[in-house]
């Protein structure tokens, strides 16, 4: 049996950790599911205010079917505790949770409507609407963030 040369032991070694560095390569963020008939999205969220009301109406496109739960986020903006301004950050004090088929919301199809009331009349607040999947590994869906004026 021929003995390898020292020269060539290197030679092996670097080779080795040149080919397992390669196998990361052109990896480009974190994988995601590829189930595009499990996934939804939100095609449009609308508030109205009517008072100390607002009324969101939120369309889902893909599988509406798969709305586990949709989460009415929203901060005052003002002075008090707990409320921003304009410009600060969106920070949601206030989370309020609504389930599809039970009491508070109301489905069409893929349209889903629901509203929150106690709001104060005089104060301008900014929202968003979160929406769960009922398969946890598709995530989150969650909507740009509006501000609805007295």
């Amino acid at each position: 049996m021929k003995k390898l040369s020292f020269k060539k032991h290197i030679l092996l070694a670097v080779l080795a950790v040149a080919m397992l560095a390669a196998t990361g390569c052109g990896v480009k963020g974190w994988p995601s599911p590829q189930n595009s008939e499990d996934m939804f999205s939100l095609s449009s969220v609308t508030g109205r205010r009517t008072g100390e009301c607002l009324k969101v109406v939120v369309k889902v496109d893909g599988a509406y079917k798969n709305v586990q739960s949709l989460s009415l986020q929203y901060q005052a903006d003002g002075d008090g505790a707990g409320e921003g301004c304009i410009t600060c950050p969106f920070f949601p004090a206030i989370r309020k949770d609504f389930t599809p088929g039970s009491e508070g919301i109301q489905t069409d199809g893929s349209t889903f409507v629901f509203s929150e009331c106690g709001l104060d009349t005089t104060k301008a607040y900014r929202y968003r609407v979160v929406a769960r999947n009922s398969y946890e590994a598709l995530g989150l869906v969650i909507s740009d963030v509006y501000i609805i004026t007295p």
